[in-house]
């Protein structure tokens, strides 16, 4: 049996089996042309029927209207309806389709990366900005931080200073009052050591003129014959 044989009988047989298989349908159901360079359309489900369309190319895309016994009525994408034979019929897309669909999506899944990874290096550089502001807060914090300890120590030392100087006053108001007494003392002493002064003097005075008085009484008077 000859290779040509063979083919034959493949397609023979796949052609038997389209027919045993092939169930009416009237559902808008999707259909591809398969491996075939071209099929043609015709207006009715036979060979001798009309030829719409002289040739479908392999993969075009078609909507089922109905399927019979070894034919399907089909509608074309731009509206035009006629008959194909089932034996060219896929259910499937045919595989260079499905190559380019994969190809469009992995083109797309390439895009979609490509873009995930120029968003993700504008996240790190972002991340990188605000790990930087990140520390330099923390080192803006640490000097703050010291600042606030050094703000404490003068404000301790401003309390301490403020306790000094408000004993110091309490202290100054007691000597004031000290000295203030002891001021008032003297004066008090001085007036008084005048007035014994001036008492002294008043004696003294007294004094002078009570002898000033007495001492001619005592003084002895001369006898007359011892004046002769």
């Amino acid at each position: 049996m000859t290779r040509n044989q063979l083919v034959k009988i493949a397609i023979s047989s796949s052609a038997i089996a389209s027919c045993l298989f092939a169930v009416p349908s009237f559902a808008q159901e999707s259909r591809w042309i398969s491996d075939v360079l071209y099929v043609p359309m015709r207006k009715g489900p036979s060979n001798q029927h009309t030829i719409l369309h002289r040739g479908l190319k392999s993969g075009t895309r078609l909507s089922l209207i109905q399927s019979e016994e070894n034919w399907s009525q089909v509608k074309l994408e731009n509206g035009d309806i006629g008959w194909v034979p089932n034996q060219y019929l896929a259910e499937e897309p045919i595989a260079a389709l499905k190559l380019d669909s994969a190809a469009q999506k992995a083109q797309r899944s390439d895009e979609r990366y490509q873009q995930a990874a120029a968003q993700l290096k504008v996240l790190k550089d972002e991340n990188e900005s605000l790990k930087k502001q990140l520390s330099n807060a923390e080192q803006g914090s640490s000097a703050l931080s010291s600042e606030l300890n050094q703000i404490k120590q003068i404000s301790a030392n401003a309390i301490d200073l403020n306790d000094n100087y408000q004993q110091l006053a309490k202290d100054h108001q007691l000597l004031q009052t000290e000295l203030d007494v002891a001021q008032a003392e003297n004066e008090r002493l001085k007036k008084e050591d005048s007035q014994t002064w001036f008492m002294y003097g008043a004696a003294a005075v007294a004094l002078g003129v009570l002898i000033t008085l007495i001492v001619p009484a005592i003084r002895p008077r001369r006898r007359h014959s011892e004046w002769g």
